[in-house]
């Protein structure tokens, strides 16, 4: 992920769509992740530290939408809460094991639906449709709604 191209996407839908804001959390240093790391027991896959170093955290409005605080993690059966769409909708982590591409899958738990294999996907892809396009991109549906 190009955490620079993601910024600048940010401030462009914020100066053109009326309402939309978003704020970032403050950079984290390597030591943080590797603290977590620690109390949780997982070993981070280096894309999503590459955002965390950049930015602790996500938040939007119009849409709302959250990239959970590293330091808010919790490992509850494999999973971890790391994003919330629309203020309810949350999305985790499946870090019971790295998947085909070598990363943890992401999912939403109250339906078993697989939303992507990768954070990557996640960023440049997944994201927008919800904050562009309103699509709940948390349900199998997501492309008719």
């Amino acid at each position: 992920m190009q955490i620079e191209l993601f910024i600048k996407r940010l401030d462009k839908i914020q100066q053109s769509k009326t309402g939309f804001e978003y704020r970032l959390g403050k950079p984290l240093q390597l030591s943080d992740i590797t603290t977590t790391e620690i109390k949780l027991g997982v070993v981070i896959p280096e894309k999503i530290k590459d955002f965390y170093i950049v930015a602790n955290g996500l938040m939007t409005t119009n849409p709302n939408f959250e990239i959970i605080e590293l330091d808010l993690w919790t490992v509850e059966a494999g999973f971890i809460h790391f994003a919330t769409f629309d203020t309810v909708n949350q999305v985790f982590f499946n870090v019971a094991e790295l998947n085909s591409a070598g990363e943890w899958t992401i999912v939403s738990k109250d339906n078993d639906y697989q939303i992507t294999l990768t954070i990557s996907s996640f960023w440049t892809n997944k994201i927008w449709h919800w904050i562009e396009q309103n699509h709940k991109i948390w349900s199998d549906n997501w492309l008719i709604n």
